[in-house]
């Protein structure tokens, strides 16, 4: 039985690429957290571990996919832990959309109220989604291929583009009918 070495203590290259990842796509990776948590303080928390996995990451990253892909499967992969902590602690407290329509922002104008009770609507029916389509649909919503969200989710592009195009349409149908 061979003793494996612990691993070499971060290095500069590991803080520069971090800092870097997050200067690029440090507010996707922000508003991929609200796709996985509701609650504004415990969302801030996986932000946190996001961030702190992201830069552990970059101690054995080496350049095997783009940063962007390596970034949002790092934080694929601790939304994902994230989700199932909560469904075992079975402490999730959903806000009722109603609820939420119910307060008012009154610095905003009307067009940007619609927007974000439009954006609200469209997390609360992704919430509701399995696991793997939710995933798979917020990865979508950041601008991401089918190719590089196979990359990061392991399913085969083919599929991945198959389930979009069944989310999208279970989506449509479910916001069609609240209208």
């Amino acid at each position: 039985m061979t003793a494996q070495a612990p691993l070499a203590p971060p290095g500069p290259g590991q803080d520069h690429r971090y800092r870097h990842a997050i200067e690029r796509y440090g507010p996707d990776i922000a508003r991929f957290a609200m796709g996985y948590e509701r609650d504004p303080a415990k969302r801030q928390e996986l932000l946190q571990d996001i961030h702190v996995a992201i830069w552990q990451s970059f101690a054995t990253f080496r350049d095997q996919c783009s940063l962007r892909t390596w970034v949002y499967r790092v934080a694929h992969n601790v939304g994902t832990s994230h989700i199932q902590r909560s469904f075992r602690a079975a402490d999730r407290i959903s806000l009722e959309l109603d609820a939420a329509e119910l307060v008012a922002d009154d610095g905003a104008d009307i067009g940007l109220t619609e927007r974000r009770l439009d954006l609200q609507r469209l997390l609360t029916l992704i919430h509701r989604l399995g696991a793997l389509d939710r995933e798979v649909m917020l990865l979508y919503l950041e601008d991401m291929d089918a190719a590089a969200i196979g990359d990061i989710t392991g399913l085969s592009a083919r599929n991945v583009a198959t389930k979009i195009h069944r989310i999208k349409a279970v989506l449509a149908a479910q916001l069609g009918s609240k209208e």
